[in-house]
């Protein structure tokens, strides 16, 4: 047994590395994506989305507040309209995503401390931009509006300790836990990376294990592992577990040391709960070629499976606002289990112990409709492939 384990590995050693095709999509291919992934959000945060204004006071305060808005780090102003219709068409037409309105009698009305309006409009089909953009607008206004009421409260004789208490009564602290630096890179590429490596490992799996099927080979690795299916499955498929995990290794060290994720929990627990993962991709990857009638249905099928994951995890929309169908069809994607495990464990820095273990028995489940894949398997390698 074991030297015909020892065969049929060497020999998918060799036809890895010598198979362009294997080469560019096991290795070239997730490599390329982290680093593009890496690159394309490497500022972490976007800065300075086109903005317009349309000042109908033209005083000194109204340009004071022109700049302190310009000065935001989400908001750039790039032109100055006439009137409102001429922003609503620079918005319509894409080339800003806010229009500030700061109407007339801005000044004199704070200065006779009549109520007066400044007004946003702004895209927010960008939720992310639009989203930036009011937060920055309505911080900067705010801090104009108390700062022009303290001034005329001091005016009036009374302290700036009395003017600040009687403008904010009530302080507020904010603390961001986790991703303090409301960093999107953290928050994207922790989950993008992994998504695009699982894709790959499933296809990957799916090709090398139906291939053989395909090529009407079967019966040749039959009577290499000796008619044990076993032998022709792990003997298949452990070179790719070991090139992924050095895959994933290589993918965590740029996450967690490069790109600079806070790491709470164990580096190597990480690694090592990323190799099961490898492993539950490949034992499904099995169940697609044992029960597809052909290769080219067992990849569509498993590609297509692991490539709507992403979409049921629940990390860009909470769960929680899912339909409850939803939610449970997403503990049928093991990626599910994978993300929630790494952002509980490696960022949220929550104990073992503490931890959901339906993580673990959903790996569980997804491995034993790998073995219960196996009887199919050895039958279609019986056979020698298919349409046989």
């Amino acid at each position: 047994m074991q030297k015909g384990f020892f065969s049929i590995f060497l020999n998918e050693v060799q036809r890895l590395l010598t198979s362009p095709r294997l080469m560019f999509l096991a290795v070239i291919l997730p490599c390329g994506l982290f680093l593009y992934y890496a690159s394309l959000l490497q500022e972490g945060v976007p800065r300075k989305f086109p903005v317009v204004l349309l000042d109908q006071d033209k005083s000194n305060t109204s340009r004071e507040l022109g700049r302190m808005l310009n000065a935001t780090s989400s908001m750039d102003i790039v032109a100055e309209v006439e009137n409102q219709q001429d922003g609503e068409k620079m918005i319509r037409t894409d080339k800003a995503f806010a229009l500030i309105i700061i109407p007339a009698n801005f000044e004199n009305d704070i200065y006779r401390n009549i109520d007066t309006q400044v007004a946003c409009y702004y895209n927010n089909n960008y939720l992310l931009a639009g989203g930036l953009i009011n937060k920055a607008f309505q911080s900067t206004v705010g801090s104009f509006a108390a700062g022009a009421h303290i001034s005329g409260l001091t005016q009036k004789g009374l302290t700036q300790q009395q003017a600040l208490a009687a403008t904010s009564p009530i302080n507020s602290k904010q603390h961001i836990l986790f991703n303090p630096y409301t960093n999107y890179s953290y928050y994207l590429t922790i989950a993008l990376m992994p998504m695009a490596l699982q894709i790959i490992v499933m296809v990957v799996s799916i090709y090398v294990l139906g291939s053989v099927l395909k090529d009407r080979k079967g019966r040749e690795l039959y009577v290499k592992s000796r008619g044990n299916v076993w032998v022709s499955f792990w003997a298949k498929t452990l070179p790719y577990t070991l090139l992924f995990s050095l895959i994933g290794f290589f993918m965590n060290s740029l996450l967690y040391y490069k790109i600079g994720i806070p790491l709470r929990g164990n580096f190597l627990i990480v690694n090592i709960y990323f190799i099961v993962f490898v492993i539950v991709c490949q034992l499904f990857g099995l169940f697609y070629v044992s029960f597809n009638k052909d290769l080219r249905s067992a990849l569509t099928l498993g590609g297509s499976y692991s490539a709507i994951a992403f979409s049921f995890t629940g990390y860009t929309f909470p769960k929680e606002g899912l339909p409850d169908v939803i939610q449970y069809l997403s503990y049928t994607f093991p990626f599910t289990s994978y993300l929630r495990f790494i952002i509980d464990y490696a960022v949220r820095g929550i104990a073992i112990g503490s931890l959901n273990f339906g993580y673990i028995i959903a790996f569980m489940i997804f491995c034993l409709i790998g073995f219960a894949s196996m009887p199919g398997y050895n039958r279609l390698l019986k056979k020698g492939g298919y349409y046989v």
